[in-house]
């Protein structure tokens, strides 16, 4: 018999580390308990979801036909416990909150006031300061989110939770011979010849003002004779794409999105991530799961991946030139890489493997459902 039900609210259903999360602990946890969604409709996700579980609503919007919506939807399927993943979920959820007493937890996914005027700042912070209240649970996905939010004082008391991003343990990649590379990519978007040559450095990311795309292809001007994968897709991929082409850079592949990724990560020497800012983010997770060594930008989220020097270095952000020397350093040093392949993999499994985040949702639900029977 199921423990209680469980409503998740997302405003968005784009690839990204917050439905990415979502849908992770959905999957992982309905044998416990029944797991709906209120989310934007989305094709790509639309198998992962039973269509009796689903209420769609608006992306990205605040609109009374989606409250009546969601009213209803909670009242029909006898909800106990509504989580709401990420700033304009939280806006929804807590409005659901306040008419119909529901227990809400709050999963943050990176809190970056610094890309924001300082006008949006201060209605931001007074938003969350006089309706925070309403959260049982805050979860921050990393210690440097729950410090971040400290600095930028977002009130909140003992009611929080650092519940790590996690993702799936994986075997760890091994030096594979160009036909093991080739047999292991699926399509043909590398330059093959140069596969057993050149090495490689993979990002995956929205192509998003977020994840700083430009500065991966000024780092990779820096380095013709190192290929660059870049997966993923948004709203920059077409600004970057015409960037790269006006520079004449011939050393960048844009892959577009890609279903599995891991194929990529699995023929690649390091990862590289140049974010302005993170939660947790779960594209180096999964980069270190099957041990690659990390380059990132030294900033919050990011921050709580590596150990500098050990399974990887930081960098800091816009200092191309150091993130060069860093990548440098590594392909010169087959040992070293080797090395930090393995503290990689092993930081992933002791510190952001899925079933320790999942055993802590549990937990964290069974308490909330405990308490209100």
């Amino acid at each position: 018999m199921k423990m209680g039900k469980i409503l998740m609210i997302s405003s968005t259903a784009k690839v990204g580390g917050g439905p990415n999360n979502m849908f992770s602990l959905g999957q992982n946890l309905n044998k416990y308990f029944d797991i709906l969604y209120a989310l934007p409709y989305e094709k790509n996700f639309s198998f992962l979801v039973p269509k009796n579980n689903i209420l769609f609503i608006s992306e990205r919007k605040i609109l009374l036909k989606d409250i009546f919506s969601l009213v209803k939807f909670i009242d029909a399927n006898s909800i106990d416990i509504i989580h709401a993943h990420g700033k304009g979920a939280s806006i929804l959820a807590r409005i659901l909150v306040f008419l119909m007493k529901k227990k809400l937890v709050y999963t943050y996914h990176g809190i970056h006031l610094e890309c924001h005027s300082k006008i949006i700042q201060f209605i931001y912070l007074i938003y969350e300061n006089l309706t925070g209240f309403l959260d049982k649970y805050k979860i921050f996905v990393s210690h440097s989110e729950m410090l971040y939010a400290k600095k930028a004082k977002i009130f909140f008391r003992k009611n929080f939770r650092i519940i790590n991003n996690g993702v799936i343990n994986r075997p760890l990649i091994e030096e594979k011979s160009i036909n093991e590379k080739l047999y292991l990519f699926p399509e043909k978007d590398l330059l093959i010849s140069d596969l057993d040559k050149r090495s490689k450095i993979v990002s995956v990311s929205r192509f998003v003002k977020q994840k700083n795309i430009f500065e991966i292809v000024k780092i990779a001007k820096l380095i013709p004779e190192v290929n660059f994968l870049i997966i993923g897709d948004g709203p920059e991929f077409y600004n970057v794409k015409k960037f790269i082409i006006e520079n004449k850079i011939g050393n960048v592949i844009l892959t577009g999105l890609k279903k599995n990724v891991f194929p990529y990560l699995e023929i690649s020497d390091i990862f590289l991530s140049t974010s302005l800012y993170e939660g947790l983010p779960i594209s180096i997770l999964e980069a270190m799961s099957v041990g690659l060594p990390i380059i990132a930008s030294n900033v919050t989220g990011n921050k709580d991946t590596l150990e500098h020097g050990i399974s990887g270095y930081f960098y800091e952000l816009g200092d191309i030139y150091q993130a060069k020397e860093y990548i440098f350093s590594l392909i010169n040093n087959k040992d070293q890489r080797k090395k930090m392949s393995i503290e990689s993999q092993k930081r992933q499994r002791e510190h952001f493997s899925i079933n320790t985040m999942i055993n802590n949702y549990k937990n964290l639900y069974n308490d909330m459902l405990k308490k209100t029977s």
